[in-house]
């Protein structure tokens, strides 16, 4: 069966340097009206190169994301699990 999955999110990651040599990574999103990005999580302390800020905000950006990429939820999720793996995981409850 094929899932449904809601519409992705538009997400940008960016680097700020407000003091020079003072980084910190910025996840933004999209908003639907208006098309402006809004800041929606970001480096609590900065780093010293822009290299090491667009990283640590990749790392943030993933764990965001699930493999089918950033989504509100699951509109519908039918799985098909095979009589092999239902005896497995009455085993393992």
């Amino acid at each position: 069966m094929t899932k449904k999955y809601s519409e992705l999110r538009r997400l940008a990651l960016t680097v700020d340097e407000p003091v020079p040599g003072m980084y910190f990574w910025v996840v933004q999103e999209e908003d639907d009206e208006m098309g402006i990005y809004e800041p929606i999580e970001s480096a609590e302390m900065p780093v010293t190169s822009y290299h090491a800020a667009l990283a640590a905000g990749y790392m943030a950006l993933q764990a965001m994301c699930g493999p089918n990429g950033p989504r509100e939820g699951l509109v519908e999720s039918p799985l098909f699990i095979s009589p092999s793996m239902e005896s497995t995981l009455g085993t393992l409850q």
